[in-house]
C-alpha cells in the first residue's frame, strides 16, 4: 500500500479470487480505517472472480456509511470487466455505478 496523507492507493498484483480475497479484505479494511480516501489499482490481466466484486460492493457501503471514499484508480477492464459483465452488473447499471466502475462522466 502506497499512500500520502488522505488516499491510500492499493496495488494489487496478484489473483484476484476466492483463495486470496481475505489477504485483500484484511488490507482494504485496514486502508480505509486509516485514510479518508482509498483508490484501488487492478490490471488488465489479473485473475479476478466474483469474490473481488463482492468485496469491493460491501467496502464501497463501508466507505460511503463511514464518510469515506473508495475508488478504482482506472476504469473496469481486462478480467475485471469481464467478470463485471457476465454476472449482469453492468445491466441497467445506475449512474453511481457506472461512475465508479467504468469511470463514465469521470473528468
Amino acid at each position: 500500500m502506497s499512500s500520502n496523507e488522505t488516499v491510500a492507493v492499493l496495488s494489487w498484483d496478484e489473483s484476484l479470487t476466492l483463495r486470496t480475497i481475505s489477504n485483500h479484505c484484511d488490507e482494504l479494511l485496514l486502508a480505509l480505517a486509516q485514510k479518508s480516501a482509498v483508490a484501488i489499482d487492478i490490471t488488465d490481466d489479473q485473475p479476478v472472480d466474483l469474490s473481488l466484486i463482492q468485496l469491493i460492493e460491501s467496502a464501497r457501503i463501508y466507505a460511503s456509511t463511514s464518510g469515506k471514499k473508495l475508488t478504482l484508480l482506472k476504469p473496469a477492464s481486462g478480467h475485471l470487466r469481464d467478470v463485471l459483465e457476465r454476472g449482469g452488473f453492468l445491466q441497467n447499471i445506475s449512474p453511481e455505478d457506472s461512475n465508479f466502475w467504468l469511470h463514465d462522466g469521470v473528468k
